[in-house]
């Protein structure tokens, strides 16, 4: 019992004298956004009873992350559903507790630290926009991963690329190569959490994409109902032609195999469809 005790108590003062830099060294997931604002009823939109409570809330920016690495490169997409992918360093002014990034060699200032512990990371971001940045707290999560060693990192640019969206239409091989990218991404991070030996998946990360999982298998989701893959794509039309090239694939010959569990069991049908993509 002393032993335990003795043990607590090392970690409580470990956890008590790391440094603000130390503390914000990890993955941290979007949670929510605490603001008197949200449900201010003079910013609703028009002939709407939509507020900004029903905008910022989770399902808006459930694929956020900010991954610091103690080396002091970063990585994180923030934005509307898929995100603004960022890769570079961070530095920390403890002083004033005001978090830059460098990207492409400028530096600019983005996160005011509010409070940070071993499991929450609460803070605005520094902008122009006072609504967006000075009113609303965002709250993050830490994550328990090892993906610096992990030959799965889902967080690379590589994987990302999908992230950015285009400035113009695109044709059906660009279409086609924007579909490859996100099952790329989805199977990656699926290959982790395998790797990982996870009891449990979270299937946010992958919620964009126009399917519905489930341990025997997989579904299309409504296409009318699927506006984090249209917000990836360039349209409506074109999100609409690369939710057609899965769906042709799923409706032709696919044959699942047996005995495999129900993450093994999609990774193999995501491959599938990728590999099946001209």
């Amino acid at each position: 019992m002393k032993k335990i005790v003795f043990v607590f108590t090392i970690l409580a003062f470990y956890s008590c004298n790391q440094s603000l830099e130390d503390k914000i060294v990890g993955k941290w997931n979007f949670e929510n956004v605490n603001s008197k604002i949200l449900d201010d009823s003079s910013l609703r939109y028009k002939n709407s009873n939509l507020n900004l409570s029903n905008i910022f809330g989770s399902s808006f920016f459930e694929t956020n992350y900010l991954f610091f690495q103690k080396e002091k490169s970063f990585k994180g997409t923030l934005g509307a559903y898929s995100g603004r992918y960022t890769d570079g360093n961070w530095s920390l002014n403890e002083t004033d507790s005001v978090l830059s990034f460098t990207e492409n060699r400028i530096t600019k200032p983005f996160l005011k630290i509010h409070s940070v512990s071993d499991k929450e990371l609460k803070f605005n971001i520094i902008g122009k926009d006072k609504l967006i940045t000075q009113d609303m707290e965002f709250v993050f999560t830490k994550e328990n991963q090892e993906l610096n060693n992990s030959k799965f990192d889902y967080t690379q640019k590589q994987y990302n690329l999908w992230r950015k969206k285009p400035d113009e239409p695109e044709d059906i091989k660009g279409i086609s190569k924007r579909v490859k990218q996100c099952l790329e991404y989805s199977i990656t991070y699926l290959k982790y959490n395998q790797d990982q030996k996870k009891e449990s998946v979270s299937l946010k990360e992958i919620n964009f994409l126009p399917i519905n999982f489930y341990d025997n298998g997989i579904e299309l989701k409504d296409p009318d109902k699927i506006p984090k893959w249209e917000n990836i794509f360039f349209s409506n039309v074109d999100a609409l032609n690369g939710y057609e090239i899965i769906k042709q694939i799923i409706i032709s010959d696919f044959s699942l195999p047996e005995g495999k569990s129900g993450l093994e069991l999609n990774i193999y049908i995501l491959e599938e469809i990728k590999n099946r993509i001209k």
